[in-house]
């Protein structure tokens, strides 16, 4: 595999979301995998959308995750410039190129206009599209439109009768007629470059030799090819990948089901975690094993890239939060939930108790509950609790205390009395007494629970039982 040169250049319009971390993780994935470079360009065009905020977020959220770029925002590069409102200049001597050689022209095209004609397309069946009809306009017709002091758009003047063909590396050969596309727009009635050719220039000058995007793109490609082939501008290799999508089939976004880096940070998400069921979206990967970024490029392979598209898959993405947890030292976790423990009690081992709820956690929050339902909240605060420890009746749990107090540091014994004096057995006897200790009616093992909270706060919290 020759080395790769690619690119993730997000829009800062909004907080980057699972989607659009995916398309950047399989591109850092490519590069990696070739011994080949990663940039990150911001495509900032849209002055109205575009939001300094956004920008800076896509490089918190990128680092956060660990997709380090070669080239970009805050580390530099080749260019003067990764974010395209501040390469005007370049896209400018393009357009005086395609202007001499009559491939763009200026359209007068309102947008109300576009819509009847639209709309008039599809009511008669056909596809939706320009019709050019500005693309034969006399000076004379032009010049009068200027003079009302009408902005136009520019559009690229497509040769029709043609077929432009290229070779995608996941979906094979594609193939388009030039009569099935429209004369679209290269520059806006602002002045600012339209996606479509902003993007293909830069992508051309930066020397990125292959698009890994997805596939709602996948008709954007002809249009770029020729704009590149009319301005002797090398092409690159393109990657279409089908689209992630929510539970209803739809586009993936936060109205479906999608999450920010933001939120899965807040969480409490591992970026490994996010990065290993990502990296398994619409691409196989045929084992379970955790790795990191370097260990997945690894097993990363274009071929295994599917064609249809893949669904939000919540349980798999929690799964491989799990893995991480499972994989971390107690001391990680500690630091991980550093923040999240401050009602624990101060003569509890922050270690210990991380050590007790390790295999019972997912999130952070979580590990608040237990910590508050253990040491914090009352018996009553959970209503299945309460019911569970009234319907035992108070003389059980008066027992149960002088059983602990009398054999306590042999759990095992303790239970088994409990079970004899009381004449309980089974969940009858281990559920209230977890009810009762704990708060809650799942969780650690009780002996181990027992251990790390100590005879004083057991003996008190069976009291509060028989006390409701």
């Amino acid at each position: 595999m020759s080395a790769y040169k690619s690119r993730f250049c997000p829009s800062p319009t909004g907080l980057l979301h699972l989607g659009n971390l995916r398309t950047a993780l399989l591109n850092v994935l490519l590069a990696i995998k070739s011994g080949g470079t990663f940039i990150l360009r911001i495509e900032d065009t849209d002055a109205e959308r575009s939001k300094t905020e956004f920008s800076e977020a896509v490089c918190d959220d990128l680092e956060w995750m660990g997709l380090g770029w070669q080239e970009g925002p805050r580390i530099g590069g080749p260019e003067d410039s990764y974010y395209q409102s501040e390469r005007n200049s370049i896209y400018e001597s393009f357009y005086d190129k395609l202007l001499e050689q009559d491939l763009i022209y200026p359209c007068f095209t309102s947008d109300e206009e576009l819509k009847i004609i639209r709309r008039n397309q599809m009511a008669a069946g056909e596809p939706p599209r320009y019709t050019g009809i500005w693309a034969n306009a006399s000076e004379e017709e032009i010049e009068k439109e200027l003079e009302k002091g009408t902005q136009p758009v520019y559009r690229f003047r497509l040769s029709k009768n043609k077929t432009i063909t290229f070779q995608d590396l996941v979906k094979g050969e594609q193939s388009f007629r030039t009569s099935d596309l429209d004369d679209f727009i290269v520059r806006k009635k602002d002045l600012s470059p339209t996606f479509m050719f902003a993007n293909a220039i830069d992508d051309s000058l930066m020397g990125v030799n292959v698009i890994l995007r997805g596939d709602d793109h996948l008709s954007n490609t002809p249009r770029q090819i020729a704009l590149l082939e009319a301005l002797n501008l090398k092409i690159p290799e393109f990657i279409h990948v089908a689209l992630f999508t929510g539970d209803d089939g739809a586009p993936l976004s936060k109205r479906n089901g999608s999450l920010s880096v933001k939120e899965l940070k807040e969480l409490g998400y591992f970026p490994q975690a996010v990065i290993n069921y990502l990296s398994r979206v619409g691409h196989t990967i045929p084992d379970n094993e955790l790795r990191d970024l370097e260990a997945l490029s690894s097993v990363f392979n274009v071929d295994n890239i599917s064609t249809s598209p893949s669904r939000i898959d919540h349980d798999q993405l929690k799964f491989w939060q799990k893995n991480v947890i499972e994989s971390k030292s107690i001391e990680e976790l500690s630091s991980w939930l550093e923040s999240h423990l401050n009602n624990l009690p101060n003569d509890i081992d922050k270690d210990s108790f991380v050590g007790l709820i390790k295999d019972n956690i997912i999130f952070p929050d979580e590990a608040v509950e237990y910590l508050d339902n253990l040491f914090v909240n009352s018996l009553s605060t959970v209503k299945e609790v309460e019911d569970l420890i009234k319907q035992s009746g108070p003389d059980f749990f008066k027992l149960a205390e002088k059983i602990v107090k009398d054999n306590w540091g042999d759990w095992s014994k303790t239970m088994k009395l409990i079970g004899e004096e009381t004449g309980a057995k089974g969940k009858g006897l281990f559920m209230p007494i977890r009810a009762s200790i704990t708060g809650q009616l799942s969780g650690p093992e009780l002996d181990q629970v027992v251990k790390v909270i100590g005879q004083e706060r057991v003996v008190k919290r069976l009291k509060e039982a028989a006390a409701l």
